[in-house]
């Protein structure tokens, strides 16, 4: 049987079954889409989820801006009083200043562009650029947060190991 007739024999098949239709052709070779359609009313359970989100929607946009809000301005004034105080000018407050850094370009970045994303029907629309800027700063400003505070727990380690004078760096 050639592609033709068994396409014929395809979209030809009974009513209330999954039938496949072509809707795609093109001349240098055959492209075809194929549409499958059921009569099931057993509905997927993955639309349960954006239903509930739509329903928790004035309760969870106003939670996203208090944490934001509370991110910057708290991040801000830590790292203004950082800079500004000659005498919080030590390794660890430049770690702290440094994580909180990332925190706030976290709750500039990411988090907007993300409630924006999960309650906009047309899913993306900030366009392809935002889109490879976001989703490297999102996984960046974590792992800033991860180092920095690891980097952090190292200095607080040898400044203890030092007291015994056996640190190895």
């Amino acid at each position: 049987m050639d592609k033709s007739a068994s396409m014929e024999a395809n979209h030809s098949s009974p009513t209330g079954s999954t039938q496949p239709s072509l809707s795609a052709e093109r001349s240098q070779g055959h492209i075809y889409e194929v549409a499958v359609q059921s009569n099931s009313t057993n509905h997927s359970s993955q639309f349960a989820d954006v239903a509930l989100l739509q329903t928790f929607k004035p309760l969870i946009i106003p939670c996203y801006v208090l944490v934001v809000v509370v991110g910057v301005v708290g991040n801000y004034l830590l790292l203004y009083v950082i800079c500004r105080t000659r005498k919080m000018h030590n390794v660890t407050n430049f770690f702290i200043g440094n994580l909180a850094f990332s925190d706030m370009l976290m709750c500039v970045t990411c988090i907007p562009f993300t409630l924006a994303y999960a309650f906009n029907p047309h899913g993306w629309v900030f366009g392809r650029c935002m889109c490879y800027l976001v989703f490297l700063i999102q996984p960046v400003t974590v792992y800033v947060s991860v180092f920095t505070l690891t980097a952090i727990a190292v200095d607080r380690n040898c400044l203890e190991n030092m007291r015994r004078a056996d640190c190895p760096l």
